[in-house]
């Protein structure tokens, strides 16, 4: 005897097998990742998620201000106190320039741009003189340096830090005017004090839509070869994030920036697509690729990790 079916009877049989793979699919939540950025670098940090998430829809990854370290990734420049107490959980995802800047507002601006500042020149416009110095020199006028004020920020996503070690020196041994705050706020202070100068990333230098030099800013002119200093006094974005990969220029500081990370597997996998794929997104935000040696290098590590999981 063959079974008959109403519509009604198939009907509640295909809502109730609906429900029952809902209810399935609920038991199985998706991964959530927590990311804790710089300002600086948010921009490009949430490109990295839109792009991941657009290929790995099961997976979420949202952006915290974290202030206890408790975030899956945790964005850091260079080797910090926090990198050796992670005990190598540290990936690195790109690089940023730090380029001296004032405006062209400057009253000294002319007397600037005749200027062709080596390392010497740029560390005595920047830090403050030392004992031996102080002899040497003596009462020794440098009407420029006096007529010009540092600006730098404080804290641990500023740029001081990576500045000063570049040149041999401490963030407190710069000198002129700290102020608090983001180091975005450096372009605001020497725009109000025209004796300004300072220094700052790429990332805030230059439009990011237009990849000029934003209006009323000057990179300090160089001691460079003559096609690199025709490169940095273009104004270009992407044809000085090219002189700068391409070109070891000891003038220049460049910084790593990296995520110390918790060991989870889809952790690895996101980074894994930063230090692969991601790449291609860093010119956009005004941010340098690793070098090759350490893409290599981060790949094979992190590849080896997932292996291993």
């Amino acid at each position: 005897m063959k079974a008959r079916f109403t519509l009604k009877q198939l009907l509640v049989a295909t809502l109730l097998i609906a429900a029952s793979t809902s209810l399935r699919a609920s038991d199985t939540p998706s991964e959530v990742i927590t990311v804790s950025t710089a300002k600086a670098c948010s921009g490009l940090v949430e490109t990295w998620i839109k792009k991941y998430t657009e290929q790995h829809p099961e997976v979420q990854i949202r952006v915290v201000n974290d202030g206890k370290g408790e975030a899956d990734l945790t964005l850091t420049q260079g080797s910090t106190e926090a990198d050796k107490e992670a005990e190598g959980n540290v990936a690195y995802v790109g690089r940023y320039a730090l380029l001296p800047i004032t405006t062209t507002s400057n009253p000294l601006y002319e007397q600037i741009n005749r200027r062709r500042f080596d390392k010497k020149e740029l560390k005595r416009l920047f830090f403050q003189n030392d004992v031996v110095q102080e002899v040497e020199e003596g009462k020794k006028k440098d009407a420029l340096r006096d007529g010009l004020t540092v600006y730098s920020t404080m804290g641990r996503t500023s740029g001081a830090q990576a500045f000063a070690s570049h040149f041999g020196y401490r963030p407190s041994q710069i000198r002129g005017k700290r102020i608090a705050g983001d180091d975005i706020h450096l372009l605001t202070a020497i725009g109000k004090d025209r004796t300004g100068i300072t220094f700052n990333t790429t990332a805030y230098l230059f439009d990011l839509q237009s990849r000029k030099l934003k209006p009323e800013l000057s990179v300090l002119p160089l001691n460079l070869k003559k096609d690199q200093e025709q490169i940095l006094r273009s104004g270009n974005l992407d044809e000085t994030l090219r002189l700068l990969e391409d070109a070891e220029i000891d003038l220049i500081p460049l910084q790593t920036i990296g995520f110390v990370y918790r060991d989870k597997a889809q952790v690895r996998d996101f980074l894994q697509w930063v230090v692969s794929e991601g790449q291609q997104y860093n010119h956009a935000s005004g941010f340098l690729t690793i070098d090759k040696k350490t893409e290599q290098k981060e790949q094979k590590r992190l590849s080896r990790l997932l292996s291993d999981r």
